[in-house]
C-alpha cells in the first residue's frame, strides 16, 4: 500500500511503473536483486526520478556513479566495494534477507568500453575477474540502472545485460498540467488550472522544463509580494523569457522566420551564422522540437519549412525579418 502511494507521486509512465513494480516484488520474494534496467529517451522526462523513486519505495541503498570515471579495473572495483555486503557468508552465499544496492548511471552512454566489459560480467554473474586464470571475486547482488539518450553508443554485449528497457517520451498535456500544479504547491505558489495550462503548453512535454518555468514564476510572485500566479503574470514572465505560446524560443523563431523568407533549403551552417547560434545547439536542441512539431524538415539540401510551419509563422504574427527580442510579438497584449 505504501509503495503504491509513493509510486503515484511520480506522475506518468504508468505501464513502466507497473512492470518495474511487479519485477521488484518478484525479486524481493525470491531474495534476489531487481533485474538490471535501462531507461532511454528524451532528456528531462523522469529517468532519474524513476530510479530514485524505486530506491525509496523498496528502501534500497542508492548509489549514483559518474560513468566517465569507470575506465579501468581499479575504478570498477572501487564502486563495487561500496555495494551492500550484508547478509552474505565469506563465499558470497546469501545467508539472510539481502538488500541489493541500486547502482545508477546517468548518461551511461559515456561509460568507457573497458568499464562496460568489467561491469557486464558483474551484472551477469555477480563476480569480478581477478586477472588471474580461473579466479574470480564475488560481488553482492545489485541492480544497475542506466539512463541514456543514445543507447546505440553502448556495446551490444553490454546492452544485452539489461533485462528491462523502457523508453521515456515527452509527456501528454494533461500530465504536464498535473506536474505544474504539484510543483507549484511544493513551492507555495497558488495557481489556477488555466495558469497551469499556460505553463504546461509551453513545456514541450518535458517535466524538467515546466519545473524550471514554474520556479521562474515563483520568483516573480515573491518579487511582487504575492502568493498567487495569475494568468497575466505567467504570460508576462514568458514574454520576458522570450518564450511564445507554443514554447518556441527566440532562436527557434529566428530559424522559422529565416526559412519562411527563403525560397530554397537553408544549410545548418548558414542557419548558425544568421541566428548567431552554435550549430550544435541548433542541431541537438532547436531542430528536434521544430521537427516534432511538424514545422520543419531536413532534406539532403538543407532545412525547409513545412506548410504547417508556414501557417504558424503567419497566424502568430512572426512573419518578420528582424529578430531583436523586443520586436517579436509573442501574442501577448502590449502595455
Amino acid at each position: 500500500m505504501v509503495a503504491n502511494i509513493i509510486m503515484k507521486r511520480l506522475i506518468g509512465h504508468e505501464k513502466t511503473k507497473r512492470q518495474i513494480f511487479i519485477a521488484a516484488q518478484s525479486a524481493i520474494k525470491r531474495n534476489k536483486a531487481i533485474p538490471h534496467i535501462l531507461f532511454t529517451g528524451t532528456p528531462g522526462c523522469g529517468k532519474t526520478s524513476m530510479a530514485k523513486h524505486l530506491a525509496t519505495i523498496f528502501k534500497l541503498p542508492f548509489l549514483s556513479v559518474v560513468p566517465n570515471d569507470m575506465k579501468d579495473y581499479k575504478s570498477v572495483i572501487s564502486v563495487l566495494e561500496k555495494l551492500n555486503h550484508e547478509k552474505y557468508d565469506r563465499r558470497g552465499n546469501r545467508v539472510g534477507r539481502i538488500v541489493p544496492t541500486l547502482l545508477f548511471f546517468d548518461e551511461i552512454h559515456n561509460l568507457p568500453l573497458k568499464g562496460q566489459e568489467l561491469l557486464g560480467l558483474a551484472m551477469e554473474k555477480f563476480v569480478m575477474d581477478s586477472g588471474k586464470p580461473n579466479k574470480y571475486y564475488w560481488t553482492p547482488f545489485f541492480t544497475l540502472i542506466g539512463a541514456t539518450t543514445v543507447a546505440g553508443k553502448l556495446s551490444k554485449p553490454f546492452l544485452d545485460r539489461f533485462k528491462m528497457t523502457f523508453i521515456f517520451e515527452p509527456y501528454p498535456f494533461n500530465e504536464m498540467v498535473e506536474i505544474v500544479k504539484m510543483h507549484a504547491n511544493k513551492l507555495g505558489v497558488e495557481i489556477s488550472t488555466i495558469g497551469a495550462q499556460d505553463i504546461a503548453k509551453r513545456g514541450r512535454g518535458i517535466p524538467r522544463t515546466v519545473v524550471g518555468y514554474t520556479e521562474r514564476i515563483r520568483d516573480k510572485v515573491i518579487a511582487i509580494d504575492s502568493t498567487w500566479a495569475t494568468s497575466h503574470l505567467i504570460k508576462d514572465v514568458f514574454k520576458d523569457m522570450g518564450i511564445d505560446e507554443e514554447g518556441l524560443t527566440i532562436t527557434e523563431l529566428k530559424i522559422l522566420t529565416i526559412l519562411f523568407n527563403s525560397n530554397i533549403p537553408v544549410s545548418l551552417d548558414n542557419l548558425s551564422i544568421i541566428t548567431e547560434e552554435d550549430s550544435k545547439t541548433i542541431k541537438f536542441y532547436a531542430e528536434p522540437f521544430l521537427i516534432r512539431k511538424g514545422f520543419i524538415l531536413i532534406s539532403g539540401k538543407g532545412r525547409i519549412l513545412t506548410e504547417k510551419g508556414r501557417e504558424y509563422i503567419i497566424n502568430s504574427n512572426h512573419a518578420i525579418k528582424k529578430f531583436q527580442k523586443d520586436e517579436i510579438d509573442f501574442g501577448y497584449q502590449r502595455k
